[in-house]
């Protein structure tokens, strides 16, 4: 124990003999400062670079945030015109189908009543035509003794008509009357109009003598109103 503690003393001495043999001279002195300026100016544009750069990075997403936000509210303004503009246009669309659909002619009177001359057998006599939407009903009587085989016929025509929908037309109603020596079945018979193609009505109405619908049907043709 005791060597070894004279050996660490020893150590300690030769040390600061060391040391102390290391004379600081002026120009070891200046070496040092401007080595340690150098490396000072070195750490401080380091840490000013890191600095400008983050504030180059969290000034840019600040704009590019602010950016995003007028953009968004560009796209809610837009898309609440669009969606404005859009209502708009499905309404007047709308409405120039009801327009387009009255103008067709396919519900009124004349076409109506030029088909129902041309489809209705001699023994049934029309008393009431009443329409509603697309709902068609049709009362009358016809005449006995084959009253019910006129009335499935006038069933067949009607079903065969441009202005009925197909397999729309069936016998809701029948009643039997009696007049002097005349025996009637009354009936009522419901059907749905259809929507019929521009090439159909235009051959119809043709075939039906109807030109002023022709003429009307061709018009909102070339307009592109209709198909």
């Amino acid at each position: 124990m005791i060597i070894q503690n004279n050996y660490q003393i020893d150590l300690l001495k030769n040390r600061r003999e060391h040391s102390n043999s290391k004379v600081l001279t002026f120009s070891k002195i200046k070496q040092l400062k401007k080595r340690g300026f150098l490396y000072g100016l070195l750490i401080s544009c380091l840490g000013f670079s890191i600095c400008a750069w983050t504030s180059f990075q969290t000034f840019r997403k600040i704009k590019y945030k602010e950016q995003l936000i007028i953009e968004a509210n560009e796209y809610q303004l837009l898309k609440t015109k669009y969606n404005s503009i859009k209502a708009n246009l499905k309404s007047i669309y709308q409405v120039n189908n009801k327009i387009a659909q009255g103008v067709l002619g396919t519900k009124s009177g004349s076409a109506l009543l030029l088909e129902l001359r041309e489809k209705l057998p001699v023994t049934i006599q029309l008393i009431t035509i009443k329409s509603k939407g697309k709902d068609l009903t049709l009362e009358g009587r016809a005449d006995q003794p084959n009253a019910l085989s006129s009335i499935n016929s006038l069933e067949l025509q009607l079903s065969d008509s441009f202005l009925i929908e197909d397999k729309s037309v069936f016998l809701s109603n029948a009643w039997e009357t009696k007049n002097q020596d005349k025996s009637h079945l009354n009936f009522t018979l419901s059907s749905k109009f259809s929507i019929p193609s521009s090439k159909e009505l235009l051959a119809n109405y043709q075939r039906l003598g109807s030109f002023g619908l022709y003429e009307r049907v061709n018009l909102l043709k070339k307009e592109g109103l209709i198909k």
